[in-house]
């Protein structure tokens, strides 16, 4: 039972959930002040969405077809008259190798096929001769065995000559050096006047009208790259930047370092004109899959 003046346990409970109420109310107001004192914008409504990542990868600008002559018979050098970043025509002379050691063989060689030729025939008119006397029984059937093993020996001796002869002369042309085709000389690799050796290289051509760029990648990063997108290369030397036309993987990959190859076909419109080729360095924008 309550005593007189004094309010019941429920109104008790009534006032102090009221009182709480307007604690709460109170705290909430204050944190919205603070808020607006601080000066915090409205709420963002935030969304999840897939981004593309890019992979930059350096590479090196080169030549798709580039050739590196070298001697192919030994001598002196004795012409050498272009140098790097020349432009040359296809089947110009670029340098030469003394050739009077070849000159001579080849003149021997002439020499050797006049005398088997002139074997050779008189081997022929034995043989004749001997074929008649047979049938006339002035000789034996020997002396025609023997008159034909000679003639026999004597076209044997031709053919082996001829073979040396032109061996002798292709050997001669060895001496000079000339362009596969038109290009811009990438660098000379000998001088004037330097004794060249079967083998050893002596200059490099190339073609400037088709060039690609060579990029290493790691191999964690090549299985997520989309080589189906559109590969953007920017050149920095050259102040152009293109899409790809082709790209090919090389399929070697490098066992120390864990990196494969990307080749890169740039297009048509990228040339490097009559400049020397050096190594520019292209970033190229690489796009891949999500992570996984």
């Amino acid at each position: 039972m309550t005593a007189p003046g004094f309010p019941s346990r429920a109104a008790a409970r009534a006032g102090s959930f009221l009182f709480a109420l307007a604690l709460g109310f109170g705290a909430a107001s204050a944190r919205a002040d603070d808020r607006a004192v601080a000066g915090v914008g409205p709420v963002l409504d935030v969304r999840v969405r897939e981004v593309p990542l890019t992979l930059v990868a350096e590479g090196v600008v080169e030549a798709i077809r580039q050739t590196t002559l070298g001697a192919q018979v030994a001598g002196r050098i004795v012409v050498l008259d272009v140098k790097a970043g020349d432009v040359v025509r296809a089947g110009q002379v670029l340098a030469r190798i003394d050739a009077r050691t070849a000159d001579q063989a080849v003149a021997a060689s002439r020499s050797q096929i006049a005398e088997a030729e002139a074997n050779l025939a008189n081997a022929r008119r034995k043989y004749e001769r001997n074929r008649d006397l047979v049938a006339q029984k002035f000789v034996s059937q020997a002396a025609l065995d023997q008159a034909e093993a000679e003639y026999k020996a004597a076209q044997a001796q031709l053919g082996a000559i001829t073979a040396n002869a032109g061996q002798a002369a292709a050997a001669q042309s060895f001496t000079t050096i000339a362009a596969p085709y038109a290009g811009v000389v990438g660098a000379t690799l000998a001088e004037l006047g330097d004794m060249a050796q079967p083998g050893r290289a002596l200059i490099t051509v190339f073609d400037p009208r088709e060039l690609r760029v060579t990029a290493t990648v790691p191999q964690s990063a090549l299985a997520r790259i989309r080589l189906d997108a559109p590969i953007g290369i920017e050149i920095p030397a050259l102040g152009k930047s293109v899409d790809a036309v082709k790209s090919t993987v090389i399929p070697l990959a490098d066992a120390r370092t864990h990196t494969s190859r990307i080749r890169l076909d740039l297009p048509a419109i990228v040339k490097m004109g009559a400049h020397p080729l050096v190594p520019f360095l292209a970033q190229m924008q690489i796009q891949r899959l999500r992570p996984r």
